[in-house]
């Protein structure tokens, strides 16, 4: 069983559900990223996803898409990323880290063969020693993967998969015969940091698709505050945190104070609550 399976578990037998919370490495800078999934951690995030800087991140908001620029302005690197990964799994071992980035980010920077679906040993393990739980490829093609999924589920790393309200049925089936963690049910067609204008046919199609798979379903994209918060864990099995999170990070400035980290522990700490 994953770590991310565990966390779900346990999660269902205290009655709770999931904060899975996002940040792009290396914004404003590689060190305060650290201090910020540290702050979010201790403040009762479950899952922390990790941005991989990309320069052209189609599925991102302005808000997110900026983070992106400032982290490649620092050239913040994905060896760098994994040693991130690695300090913080030793600090906080219970707590999955994944990693959500773009297909070419992954393909560059981790596989020296010319197809990512070659997916190896060694870059399994890399992963796995670096303490990556599970990886959100938001664009990987569909053709690759099933290869890529039994691969990573031979050392536990979960691959997770995402699913828009314009997903066929088919094309669900085939999704959740390759995914494991959670399911990413991206609340609204358009990007990151959108409004959500209506949560009556988000529940329908969430309600529909817990009736044929086990896998956990989190919701994201659009969710800014407490009350959307417990609205949409209200049907699912958790919620993910980004823009708002980002937003926030956006102005701590270079001279960062205990106040800026403490405005986002306690936001946090406040989605938590409405959570449990």
């Amino acid at each position: 069983m994953s770590i991310i399976n565990s966390t779900f578990k346990n999660l269902q037998k205290n009655k709770s559900k999931a904060l899975v919370t996002y940040t792009v490495a290396g914004d404003p800078d590689l060190e305060s990223s650290e201090e910020i999934i540290e702050e979010i951690i201790n403040s009762g995030a479950d899952i922390i996803e990790i941005g991989v800087p990309f320069s052209d991140p189609m599925s991102e908001g302005p808000v997110i898409q900026l983070a992106h620029e400032r982290s490649l302005k620092n050239k913040t690197s994905l060896p760098e990323i994994l040693s991130l990964s690695k300090r913080l799994k030793k600090k906080f071992n219970n707590t999955p880290i994944v990693l959500m980035g773009y297909f070419n980010t992954f393909i560059n920077s981790l596989n020296s063969a010319d197809n990512f679906h070659d997916i190896n040993d060694e870059i399994c393990e890399e992963l796995k020693n670096s303490g990556v739980d599970g990886l959100i490829i938001v664009d990987l093609p569909f053709e690759e993967s099933e290869a890529i999924f039994k691969k990573l589920s031979e050392y536990q790393i979960d691959l997770i998969r995402l699913i828009s309200p314009t997903t066929s049925e088919l094309r669900i089936n085939d999704i959740i015969n390759n995914s494991s963690g959670f399911l990413y049910y991206v609340s609204l067609k358009g990007i990151t940091g959108a409004d959500i204008s209506s949560c009556e046919e988000l529940e329908k199609r969430v309600q529909s698709i817990k009736k044929i798979t086990n896998i956990p379903i989190v919701v994201g994209f659009g969710i800014k505050d407490q009350q959307t918060a417990e609205n949409m864990s209200n049907f699912s099995d958790g919620v993910v945190i980004g823009s708002a999170i980002v937003n926030m990070i956006e102005h701590i400035q270079t001279k960062k104070t205990e106040n800026d980290f403490a405005k986002i522990s306690k936001f946090v700490g406040e989605i938590k609550s409405s959570l449990q």
